[in-house]
This record gives structure tokens, sequence and C-alpha cells, in this order.
């Protein structure tokens, strides 16, 4: 019977911290999830109610989705998500730009000049009507296998999703 106990105490101890570490992975992912569902909904409302529907990220972990009116050119807020788990919109210092190579100078890094915006063909375009492409990037502060990327593609509104492994990016 000792021995039994014995096993199961030596097993136990060996599990916590493979748990912890899936249980964290896991936490990080979700505000993956969480970020690519928010983008695909804007871009989706966008689309079904032939309207501009702008996306914006407001430090430290806010997703925020306004609807542009017509014709007074005023903005209702549609949507707004926080990332959980001590998620933040940032950028890891140690950590290179995504294989897309949209820069990683700033957590919401898109090309052109914002207010960036899904538009009712699903692209994504900038302030001045271009275009644009970005990655948005995040995870817990000083914890760089939490680092986390969404890119737009904005021509077509396609999202691919990043997760750092260390070494390198991986979808």
């Amino acid at each position: 019977m000792l021995v039994v106990v014995a096993l199961v105490a030596v097993g136990t101890a060996e599990a916590i911290p493979v748990s912890q570490s899936m249980v964290n992975r896991a936490k990080h992912d979700s505000a993956l999830a969480v970020t690519q569902a928010f983008i695909d909904a804007a871009r989706d409302r966008a689309v079904a109610e032939r309207r501009n529907v702008e996306i914006s990220f407001v430090a430290p972990n806010r997703l925020l989705a306004h609807r542009g009116e017509v014709p007074s050119g005023l903005k209702t807020q549609v949507a707004e998500t926080m990332l959980e788990g001590g998620q933040e919109v940032s950028v890891f210092p140690l950590v290179p730009d995504t294989p897309d190579a949209f820069g990683n100078t700033s957590p919401f890094q898109f090309t052109g000049t914002g207010p960036w915006m899904f538009t009712s063909d699903g692209s994504l375009i900038d302030s001045a009507g271009d275009v644009a492409n970005g990655t948005i990037f995040f995870g817990v502060p000083y914890q760089l296998e939490s680092a986390r990327a969404v890119s737009v593609f904005g021509v077509t509104g396609i999202i691919r999703t990043w997760k750092w492994r260390g070494a390198r990016w991986s979808e």
C-alpha cells in the first residue's frame, strides 16, 4: 500500500508543473482566439451591415469596434472585448517581427494612417481609403512565451494568427 501511495505522490509531483505549463499556454492561446474572433466579427459586421466598422486597440487590453453612421458621420460603438489573464496589447523587445513583416515597432502596427476600418466588401482600409495591412501584438508582460500576434491582410481581410515558440513564430 505504501508503494502505491508513493507512486501516486511521485506521479502527482511530476504532473503539476506540466499541468501549470499547459494551463498558461491555454490562457495565452485564448487571448489569441478572442482577438481573432473580435476582428472576424468586425469584418463580418461591416459586410453584413454595408457600413464601415472601425477597429481600435486601447492599452492595456481593450479591443473596440465602432460603426460609421450615415449620413451624420458619427460613430456608434458596436463591440468591446477585453483580453483576460494578464494579457496586454504590447510588443516584446526581444521578439522579432512575424513572418508577415508588417513591422513590430508598436503593438498595433498597421500601414497608413488610422483609424483603420473594414469596409462593406470586407477589406481593411486606413483613413485615406487606402488598403492597409498590419499586425496586433499582445501577451503577458515579461513572459516571452506568452507573445501572440494577429495579422490582417487588407485587400481580403484574411486573418493569420501567430504564436511565439521561443525561437520563431508559428501559425
